[in-house]
């Protein structure tokens, strides 16, 4: 079996020091700092993975401050996968050092068990409705686990929820049904956002789709990203499992994380006789949204919204999976809305999924500069479709006091629906 170094010899080499990634690089464009930026990553990552001169240990900060957006590859003539070499030298950094206990419990337990993660969730509830957690912002407890008690508060208090279930009896049978899909509904919205999962049902449902939710888990991004491969197989190997036993023409979801990430299942069992083919047939049908409704020919019989729109890309759609065109397709489809362009619309806002409970600091300069962005556009409603991305723009607006509304592509859909005369 080949080391890791020999693995990503060819593609470290494939670097040729040009710089031209540096203005897609986030992390570099707020701290100016070169081994902040792709360049400088993989050149460290060389030094110590094929020059022998640095140990990989030593490089704990600059393999986990990146943000793996991929807007350096974007910007570089060779495509070198920066964001795939990082996944690989953290889940070898797993390897030498174990993990954390809190992440095997978290994706080893909680992710793979939709009810688990749903009764975890639960008691952040209790500390909301107690007050237990502004006691603790107030007596400065957060203080004492460092980036993730500043991030904490980026966490938006936790709605009642009945989970998974509630979202299931949202489901309706409608008439002459033209799709069948499976709703992927992922580990934020059944928790944290009921109210975007029943948007998501009941714009599916405006388009003649017929809408299934299976008990799917985590799509295994999380687990990837700290380096857990085994578990996000694991992940893997279960969804694709129950969307075996289901006739649905695609499998649909608005958090593009989560889309992005079930289309690369063919390149995470490539290597697996069992699943190979079975994952290529599941990423086959998997949907983002917006391209799920553009590719039907989008139902535009909606209200009018006088709405000024901005759109904000997330990585994992934008950038992973190239779709750009069809979120903005859907904006201006919708009667009223003003549609403005943001610049570097496509720029990581600092999300990143947990990244901000590790690097808070860092995230918070990424999402100013793109708080700033927003703010020239003079919008008044800020979209995007990730939960992740969702939840840290919503935190820079609430921070820059800006008058700006941030909603999830399907809220605005679902709206225009609701307001077409003769809705019922």
């Amino acid at each position: 079996m080949p080391t890791m170094a020999e693995e990503l010899e060819q593609t470290l080499q494939l670097c040729n020091k040009c710089g031209l990634c540096l203005p897609g690089c986030p992390t570099y464009r707020v701290t100016g700092i070169e081994w902040a930026s792709a360049r400088g990553r993989v050149a460290l990552l060389r030094s110590a993975l094929l020059d022998k001169k640095l140990d990989l240990n030593d490089l704990n900060e600059q393999i986990f401050n990146c943000l793996t957006c991929n807007g350096c590859t974007e910007h570089c003539p060779p495509g070198v996968p920066t964001g795939e070499i990082i996944f690989r030298v953290r889940q070898e950094l797993l390897r030498q050092k174990g993990q954390p206990w809190i992440q095997r419990l978290l994706f080893q337990k909680l992710l793979p068990n939709p009810e688990m993660l749903y009764k975890a969730s639960r008691l952040l509830r209790l500390a909301d409705v107690t007050g237990l957690r502004t006691l603790a912002r107030k007596t400065g407890l957060t203080k004492l686990v460092g980036d993730a008690g500043k991030a904490e508060a980026m966490v938006p208090k936790v709605p009642a929820s009945e989970g998974l279930d509630a979202v299931k009896r949202m489901v309706k049978n409608i008439d002459k049904p033209k799709h069948h899909v499976a709703y992927f509904v992922g580990c934020y919205a059944p928790s944290f956002a009921p109210e975007r999962a029943a948007a998501t049902i009941r714009v599916l449902n405006k388009n003649q789709v017929e809408v299934a939710v299976p008990d799917f888990v985590c799509c295994g991004l999380p687990a990837a990203g700290y380096g857990d491969m085994e578990s996000a197989k694991n992940l893997a190997r279960k969804n694709i499992e129950i969307a075996s036993e289901m006739n649905i023409d695609a499998i649909v979801t608005p958090c593009a994380s989560c889309s992005s990430y079930l289309k690369d299942y063919v390149k995470l069992l490539a290597d697996d006789p069992k699943w190979a083919e079975k994952a290529k047939e599941f990423a086959g049908k998997v949907k983002d949204i917006s391209e799920f409704l553009v590719d039907i020919g989008l139902n535009t019989e909606m209200g009018e919204l006088k709405r000024k729109v901005t759109f904000h890309d997330p990585c994992h759609l934008v950038h992973y999976q190239k779709i750009k065109d069809q979120p903005r397709t859907i904006l201006k489809s919708i009667p009223g809305v003003e549609f403005v362009e943001m610049g570097e619309a496509d720029m990581c806002c600092g999300a990143a999924g947990s990244y901000a409970f590790k690097n808070y600091d860092l995230s918070q300069k990424v999402l100013e500069r793109k708080m700033g962005n927003v703010a020239r556009t003079g919008a008044d409603t800020l979209v995007s479709s990730c939960p992740a991305c969702i939840m840290q723009l919503a935190c820079g607006v609430n921070q820059q006091k800006l008058p700006v509304t941030v909603l999830e592509i399907v809220e605005l859909l679902d709206e225009a629906y609701r307001n077409a005369k003769g809705n019922d």
